[in-house]
């Protein structure tokens, strides 16, 4: 138990699970056309998207679904005034932030439940795995459970667990905004009622797209104050990006500063070694090597 492992999607893409957000985006594209349409019209969509799918959750185009939503803005004076159009404005941008939080959000839930977990033999096993360490898996499915062995009791499953049916699913984007860039502050005596319902609906996307690292923290917060023991750490196929960095940080601030780090790389070592510099950690502490060679 003085080794603790990291594991990220590129584990899961090791051992052949299609667990990749460019698979996600085909299964969106696949079973809710409406939905995927959204995702290309109202986030910042090209080819390196599904990269960075959830950081690109934060690029909501607001002032576009506004745009689109004020066609049906008709004024209370109108000559053809129905009591209908007193909710349209609204609807319209319930429709497109709804696609893009709930369900998207629901369509990840029932993709990552569906993964196929592979049968032994049929994948390069990584030999470094001790199922009797500490897990920290930011994976949903139960790889290291069947493929390894591994203790439930032994992993936390920081944004949850697909074997679990009643587990949240977390995902999202790591962008906290300030007061000042939200919209609802706009709001005034004089605001019509149907843009400032507009306005809160907009702002709740941002929050409901939000991943809330810091409360996450603090409910496993007994696990990282336990991680006072280890004296390695194997970071298994996780990028390590900006919208997870604060973890990385937590567990930093409560293993010792002489914590060796052993870390995996895809392709370029360079980059990986750049990348997780910004941490602090001392390069003599740090070894990078491929997935497969740790």
């Amino acid at each position: 138990m003085e080794r603790l492992y990291v594991i990220g999607n590129g584990f899961d893409l090791h051992h052949g699970i299609p667990s990749s957000y460019f698979s996600f985006g085909h299964y969106v594209e696949r079973i809710d056309r409406a939905c995927f349409n959204l995702v290309r019209e109202y986030l910042a969509f090209d080819e390196d998207f599904w990269n960075y799918f959830e950081e690109r959750l934060a690029t909501f185009d607001e002032d576009q679904v506004i745009d689109h939503a004020e066609q049906f803005l008709v004024s209370y004076g109108a000559e053809d005034w129905s009591d209908a159009y007193h909710h349209d404005y609204e609807y319209e941008i319930q429709q497109v932030v709804g696609g893009l939080s709930e369900t998207l959000r629901r369509h990840f839930a029932d993709w990552i439940r569906g993964l196929p977990i592979p049968a032994p033999g049929t994948f390069v096993p990584v030999r470094s795995i001790d199922p009797h360490s500490r897990f920290i898996n930011f994976n949903y499915t139960p790889t290291l459970q069947r493929l390894y062995g591994v203790a439930e009791t032994n992993i936390l499953h920081i944004h949850g667990s697909a074997s679990r049916p009643n587990d949240q699913i977390i995902l999202g984007h790591g962008w906290e905004r300030l007061p000042e860039e939200k919209l609802s502050p706009n709001i005034d005596e004089d605001t019509d009622v149907r843009v400032a319902g507009g306005y809160r609906l907009i702002d709740q996307y941002f929050s409901d797209t939000f991943k809330p690292t810091a409360s996450i923290i603090e409910r496993h917060r007994a696990v990282f104050e336990a991680l006072g023991c280890i004296k390695e750490i194997v970071v298994l196929g996780h990028s390590l990006s900006d919208v997870d960095a604060p973890y990385v940080s937590e567990i930093i601030e409560r293993v010792s500063p002489s914590t060796s780090w052993s870390v995996s790389y895809h392709t370029d070592p360079s980059r990986e070694a750049e990348n997780f510099a910004r941490f602090g950690i001392s390069p003599d502490l740090v070894t990078f090597a491929p997935l497969q060679t740790l």
